[in-house]
C-alpha cells in the first residue's frame, strides 16, 4: 500500500470508529487520486465545515502529536501539531484566515484545515466558478468507497476549476482524462467551471 493510502486508512479507522459526527471533506490531489486521476499526492488535505471540527479531529490524532512544541514557523512545512499547540489560526494581509493542524502519519503529512475568511476568492454558482475551499462544496460532495469506508470528497468537476485557476496543466489533463473515460455531471461542470474557462474546455471534453 502506498504511503498516502496507509495514512488515509489510519485516519479513517480512527474517525469512523470514534462515533464522532464531524463535517469534513477530502480535497486536493488525494481526493483526485481516489476518483481515478493519475496523481501521486504529497500530502492529505482535509477541510472541516466548522471551526470546532479542527479541534475535534486533533483529539483523534493525539497519538501522532509531537511531545514538544514545534520550533518551526507556521508557514514552514516542517511545522507539526504538538500537545501544547495541536493547531493554529493564521490571518494574512488579504484577510484570508484559516485554522490548521498538521501531523505525520506513517511518515506521510496530513493536514486538517478550516477556512473562516476566504478574503473574496471567487466562489459562486453563476459564472465565477466554484472554489474547492468555498461554501458550495459541502452540498455537492460525493462519496467514494475506500477500504469499506465512504469518503466524502470534492467532485472532479470542481477540482478541475481549482487546477485551471492554478494553471496546473498536469493535473488538468489527468482530471480531464478521467472525466472523458468515466463520464461527468454536465450541469455541475457548467456551474463549477468559471465562464472564462468554458471556452478552453470546449475542445477538451
Amino acid at each position: 500500500m502506498s504511503h498516502w493510502k496507509e495514512a488515509l486508512s489510519t485516519f479513517c479507522n480512527l474517525y469512523f470508529n470514534s462515533g464522532k459526527q464531524i463535517d469534513w471533506i477530502l480535497v486536493g490531489s488525494a481526493g483526485s487520486a481516489l476518483q481515478g486521476a493519475g496523481m501521486s499526492p504529497n500530502d492529505i488535505d482535509i477541510y472541516t465545515k466548522k471551526l470546532e471540527g479542527v479541534g475535534e479531529i486533533s483529539e483523534l490524532l493525539k497519538s501522532f502529536q509531537l511531545e514538544e512544541k514545534s520550533p518551526f514557523p507556521y508557514h514552514d512545512s516542517n511545522w507539526l501539531s504538538s500537545k501544547e499547540e495541536p493547531y493554529f489560526t493564521q490571518s494574512f494581509p488579504s484577510g484570508f484566515t484559516w485554522t490548521k493542524g498538521r501531523w505525520k502519519m506513517h511518515s506521510f503529512p496530513l493536514e486538517v484545515v478550516h477556512i473562516s475568511d476566504s478574503a473574496g476568492i471567487p466562489d459562486s454558482e453563476d459564472g465565477e466558478g466554484i472554489w474547492e475551499g468555498g461554501k458550495y462544496i459541502w452540498d455537492k460532495k460525493q462519496y467514494v468507497d475506500f477500504q469499506s469506508f465512504d469518503i466524502p470528497l470534492v467532485p472532479l468537476e470542481i477540482q478541475l476549476e481549482s487546477n485551471l485557476r492554478r494553471q496546473r496543466q498536469d493535473r488538468i489533463q489527468e482530471i480531464i482524462n478521467v472525466l472523458k473515460a468515466r463520464g461527468y455531471n454536465e450541469k455541475l461542470l457548467r456551474t463549477a467551471v468559471s465562464s472564462s474557462n468554458h471556452e478552453y474546455l470546449k475542445g477538451l471534453l
